[in-house]
């Protein structure tokens, strides 16, 4: 599996991306190429897979089909073939939602696929969708919000500590529609990133958040700077969904990365 070092930040690469495999909107060989006429050097896709534990999740509506992941690898190690040279690799990775209920199940399967990495997320507190559409969140209460946030901490805490993602993927997520919680979430995310630490593990930049209502990228500075302290690498990524988004954004989180103290 890949391993990021400290300080891990470069425009030039980007491994959070998303092909109509999954939720995105062009093809797996349309964005690898892209990629590579865009000047990246280092590029990964890495569709969802999420094995959702529990009814009702809607999971299928932006996950590839479970069974899909031979073919997905498959696919891509074609164009490992046709496409890394001395300028640019490809590397094959997936997004997997950490779930409490199933994990061990998930890193049985992703472990013998054939990837290269995998990132680590979570995009569900229980089963509420945390960014699936700003209507979910909508009417809730203020005490509902800060449930959902704190049992996404939760959530992110113990895929930390497995130390099994190599990379860590979008920290504070739920602020993309910015539905804020009530109180001071830094503590919860301190133990994310002290985990990350011990297992030595990279966390990212994802720039998706600047095009989001919460106008910020994931995850915030404050977090960026406690990741720097702690000498936990950090990976630029655009967490794209289209050809058009490959590089989105680069420029600004490369200046913020290299303004960190």
């Amino acid at each position: 599996m890949l391993k990021i070092v400290f300080p891990g930040f470069n425009s030039k690469v980007s491994l959070h991306n998303h092909s109509d495999w999954s939720d995105g909107q062009d093809t797996l060989e349309a964005m690898c190429r892209g990629a590579k006429a865009a000047g990246l050097r280092l590029f990964g896709m890495s569709d969802h897979w999420v094995a959702a534990p529990k009814p009702n999740m809607r999971e299928e509506t932006w996950s590839m089909k479970l069974e899909r992941l031979p073919q997905y690898v498959k696919t891509l190690k074609k164009l490992q073939d046709e496409l890394n040279d001395n300028s640019f690799q490809l590397l094959i990775g997936v997004e997997a939602d950490y779930f409490h209920e199933n994990y061990t199940q998930v890193f049985d399967k992703l472990n013998n696929a054939g990837l290269d990495y995998i990132i680590g997320s979570v995009h569900y507190s229980d089963i509420f969708p945390i960014d699936h559409d700003a209507a979910d969140w909508q009417g809730l209460s203020q005490a509902k919000i800060d449930e959902i946030w704190t049992i996404y901490w939760e959530k992110m805490i113990a895929a930390a500590e497995l130390g099994t993602f190599e990379i860590i993927g979008h920290l504070d997520l739920p602020k993309k529609f910015a539905y804020m919680p009530s109180f001071d979430y830094m503590p919860m995310a301190i133990k994310v990133l002290d985990a990350a630490q011990k297992t030595g593990k990279a966390i990212e930049l994802n720039t998706a958040g600047w095009d989001k209502p919460c106008q910020e990228q994931y995850p915030s500075n404050a977090l960026l700077e406690a990741a720097r302290q702690r000498h936990i690498p950090t990976v630029i990524s655009a967490d794209a969904h289209a050809v058009s988004q490959l590089t989105r954004h680069f420029d600004e989180a490369e200046t913020i990365c290299r303004a960190l103290p």
